[in-house]
C-alpha cells in the first residue's frame, strides 16, 4: 500500500489510474491544499468546509461514494497543567483510498507510516482497520498518564490537603470528563460507522470482524474514563474529609489550650483576691512554690491526664 503525506497531484493520479488503494496522511494542510485534494478526489464540499473549520463533534458523513468521520484521539503533553488533550481526525474512506487529516501530532500515526508499507495483505476493510485501531490505541498511553498524575494528587491529599490542590483535582476531572464524552460518542455511533464503511463500493471485505474490534476497544476505554471520573469524585470526597479533619484537631487543640487556661485563670483569680486573710497569712516562698506554682502545676497534669486518656478511648 502506498503511503503519502502531501497532495502529490501525480502520485495521487496514478494510484487513482491502476485503482490500487493508498493512504494520505496531512498534518496541519493548508487550505488551498485541502481544495486541491477535494478535486482530486471528488469530495464533497460540505465535507471540506467541516475540515477546513476542524472543531467538529465526532460523527459520519456519508455521501455517494465515500464518507468522512470524525474521529478523536488523545495524545500526552509535556503541559503540566494538562496532562492529555484530545486529537481531531478528519478520516475520508472510500473503495480506493484513506486519507487522514489532523492539526496535531499523533506518534502512532507517523509510526504507521512505515509499519504499513510492508503489508502484504490485499483486504482494504484490514488496512482501515489498523489506521482506526492506532488512533484508539493511543488512549491508553494518555490512560496511563492520566492515571498517574491521579494517584500523585491522591497520595498528596493523603500526607496533607492543601487549598492549591482542589484546582488541580477540578481540572483534571474536567479534563477527563471532555475525553469520556468524545469516545462515549464514538463508542455509540461506531457500529453505524462499520456499516457505513461496508456499504462503500470497491472496498474489499475480507476481514469484516477487525472493525468490531475497534468497538471493542472504544467501549473498554469509555469505561476506564468513567472509572478515573469516578475516582476524582471519590478523591474530591477525600480532599473535603482530610480538610474536615484538619478543621477538628484545630479545634480540638484549641478547646484543650483554652480549658487550660480556664484552669490557670481560675487559681490566680483565686489566690489574686484581696481578702485580709489571704494577703496577711499567705507569704514566703514556700507559699509561692505550694501555692502558686502548685496551683497552676496540679490542675494542668490532671486536665493533660484527662486529654491524654480521652484521646486512648478510655471512657
Amino acid at each position: 500500500m502506498e503511503v503519502l503525506t502531501r497532495v502529490d497531484d501525480d502520485r495521487i493520479a496514478a494510484q487513482r489510474q491502476r485503482d490500487e488503494f493508498f493512504w494520505l496522511d496531512l498534518y496541519q494542510p493548508e487550505p488551498a491544499e485541502l481544495d486541491e485534494l477535494g478535486r482530486l478526489l471528488h469530495l464533497h464540499p460540505i465535507a471540506l468546509e467541516d475540515t477546513k473549520e476542524f472543531g467538529q463533534r465526532p460523527k459520519v458523513d456519508t455521501y455517494e461514494d465515500n464518507l468522512l468521520v470524525v474521529f478523536y484521539t488523545a495524545r500526552v503533553t509535556e503541559n503540566p497543567d494538562r496532562v492529555v488533550e484530545p486529537v481531531e481526525v478528519h478520516v475520508y474512506v472510500s473503495g480506493g483510498y484513506i486519507v487522514t487529516i489532523r492539526h496535531d501530532k499523533c506518534t502512532l500515526l507517523d509510526e504507521m507510516h512505515t509499519t504499513l508499507v510492508p503489508e502484504k495483505t490485499h483486504n482494504e476493510d484490514y488496512l482501515v482497520y489498523r489506521i482506526f485501531d492506532s488512533l484508539t490505541d493511543a488512549f491508553y498511553p494518555a490512560i496511563e498518564a492520566l492515571e498517574k498524575r491521579l494517584d500523585a494528587l491522591e497520595a498528596q491529599v493523603l500526607a496533607r490537603a492543601r487549598p492549591e490542590q482542589r484546582p488541580h483535582i477540578y481540572r483534571l476531572r474536567q479534563d477527563i470528563r471532555e475525553l469520556h464524552r468524545l469516545v462515549s460518542a464514538q463508542r455509540d455511533q461506531f457500529h453505524a460507522v462499520a456499516e457505513s464503511m461496508r456499504s462503500l463500493a470497491g472496498l474489499s471485505r475480507g476481514s469484516r470482524e477487525y472493525l468490531r474490534d475497534v468497538g471493542d476497544h472504544l467501549v473498554q476505554v469509555a469505561g476506564e474514563f468513567q472509572r478515573q471520573i469516578d475516582d476524582l469524585q471519590a478523591l474530591t470526597g477525600t480532599y473535603f474529609a482530610a480538610n474536615s479533619d484538619r478543621l477538628n484537631a484545630v479545634a480540638t487543640r484549641i478547646t484543650i489550650a483554652g480549658t487550660l487556661f480556664l484552669a490557670w485563670t481560675l487559681v490566680t483569680g483565686f489566690f489574686g483576691q484581696n481578702f485580709g486573710w489571704l494577703v496577711n497569712h499567705i507569704n514566703g516562698f514556700h507559699h509561692f512554690l505550694i501555692f502558686g506554682v502548685g496551683g497552676l502545676v496540679v490542675p494542668t497534669v490532671v486536665l493533660l491526664g484527662l486529654f491524654w486518656l480521652k484521646r486512648h478511648d478510655w471512657f
